[in-house]
């Protein structure tokens, strides 16, 4: 791709709308995640996987500093950071096992989960796919530069102690030249005492054909049920969010990995709400652009769903709900073709009969100002730990506000029984700013966890090993 030149706009004159959005079209998290639209020629129409041009939008400069925070968010909540990880490339996720012991498993985009534990990092990889994956960062087109796939999800079996089974979401290399790539969700078993992963007993439950590098999604979820839970972005055709008869794109699945169910590596629920009526019986909820992340508090399951025009979501999962993309973005109208979002008098059901449901919260790219908000939501969980400043508030993210600063969120909402759910931003008793681009959260007990790059996106980060993961402890 051609980089934006930062020298060719100033910083007060960068800062419009068009500019921040059209340097982001240029990198990765971009396209997809930092949510930025195509020209109408290049639109994807419903059932077509290839684009009929690629995008031809040329990038102008960001803003390349941030001046000040803007006012958008009241001022939040107060904690302190502390440092407990570093050197990693792009720490996509964390996972825990309930198996008695001290660790948490973090899991690098470029293909290992480590192991984090009370002397920090452990020398060796708990499990290494490197050589299975897509060269993560290489061979993109041009309009893509920060790359989406690769190791995206882990979860580990309830009786993991018991079993040594875990479930891993990861982008494997294409067969057809007419796909990028394929994204599968496997099972494998842990050695005896737990240590390792036995690559050799990896076992294929979905290997998915996949046409574009982004929009992948990736986490899984065991839910309180039982079950799995599995986010998948639409693939960049928004058109498959509707479409719940035809492939898996744009929705929730949820699966049995206990049972088989017909010829099937794994059981249907019988519960799903499309079990015996028209559609694939693994989904559990659609109508999704891309839920980067999603947790469970209790029995309710909490999705973050990154924008495309101008807004961003967070939306409470409910079995069968239909979440509107691409009729909705967020409270908003959405038109699939033009790309854009807009008030007024919005399509209130899919063509189905749904009822489209709102999200609990939103926020969007800029103010009314044109200041930069955040770009691609980041998904988190309630914290019922012992920082007592945030306790019960749902914490989650924006992964970045400027292309050439490191310059992520980190966000609160107070969960409500209905309406839409207030939002803050948390403070920092010992620095101004975060200081990362947020990736994912994570939680152990009673602490919770940020993850993320001190790289900027301007700085290719998925060539440097700045990831980092930072504990929240009390101010």
């Amino acid at each position: 791709m051609d980089t934006p030149d930062d020298s060719s706009t100033s910083p007060d004159s960068s800062r419009s709308r068009r500019s921040f959005l059209a340097s982001l079209a240029a990198v990765g998290l971009t396209s997809a995640v930092a949510g930025c639209s195509f020209d109408r020629r290049n639109r994807v129409d419903p059932g077509d996987e290839t684009p009929t041009e690629q995008p031809t939008e040329t990038p102008t400069a960001p803003p390349t500093t941030v001046d000040e925070p803007d006012p958008y968010f009241d001022p939040g909540p107060t904690v302190a950071v502390e440092t407990v990880a570093t050197g990693l490339v792009s720490p996509s996720s964390m996972a825990t096992a309930d198996d008695g012991t001290d660790r948490r498993f973090i899991v690098d985009q470029a293909g290992q989960v480590h192991v984090h534990g009370p002397d920090g990092l452990a020398s060796e990889p708990f499990l290494d796919l490197t050589d299975r994956l897509v060269a993560v960062g290489q061979g993109l087109p041009n309009w893509v530069a920060y790359d989406e796939r690769g190791l995206l999800g882990l979860a580990f079996h309830p009786e993991f102690a018991q079993n040594r089974r875990l479930y891993v979401r990861y982008s494997a290399p294409a067969d057809d030249d007419e796909l990028d790539h394929r994204e599968r969700l496997s099972e494998f078993t842990a050695t005896a005492d737990g240590t390792a992963v036995d690559r050799s007993t990896e076992r294929i439950l979905l290997d998915l054909p996949w046409h574009r590098p982004i929009h992948q999604a990736g986490t899984l979820e065991f839910g309180p049920d039982g079950y799995l839970y599995a986010a998948l972005g639409d693939g960049l055709n928004p058109f498959n969010g509707q479409d719940v008869t035809n492939n898996f794109k744009g929705s929730v699945l949820r699966i049995d990995v206990d049972s088989r169910t017909d010829d099937k590596p794994y059981g249907i629920p019988a519960d799903n709400p499309l079990v015996g009526s028209d559609g694939l019986d693994e989904h559990y909820a659609w109508g999704l652009r891309n839920p980067w992340k999603m947790a469970f508090s209790g029995d309710r399951l909490i999705v973050g769903d990154v924008g495309q025009a101008t807004w961003e979501e967070i939306n409470v999962v409910r079995k069968g709900a239909n979440y509107g993309w691409p009729l909705r973005e967020g409270f908003h109208c959405h038109d699939p073709q033009l790309g854009t979002s807009s008030d007024g008098e919005c399509v209130t059901q899919s063509d189905r009969g749904e009822p489209l449901v709102d999200p609990v919260l939103e926020f969007p790219h800029f103010t009314e100002d044109g200041d930069a908000v955040g770009f691609a939501v980041i998904g988190g969980h309630v914290h019922t730990g012992s920082i007592d400043a945030i306790r019960d508030e749902y914490l989650f993210g924006a992964f970045t506000r400027s292309f050439t600063e490191p310059a992520g969120r980190l966000l609160v909402a107070t969960p409500q029984s209905s309406g839409r759910w207030p939002v803050r931003e948390v403070q920092f008793a010992d620095r101004e700013e975060l200081g990362i681009q947020v990736l994912s959260l994570g939680v152990d007990g009673d602490e919770s966890y940020v993850l993320g790059t001190t790289a900027s996106l301007s700085e290719q980060p998925l060539t440097k090993q700045q990831g980092v993961v930072y504990r929240l402890t009390p101010a």
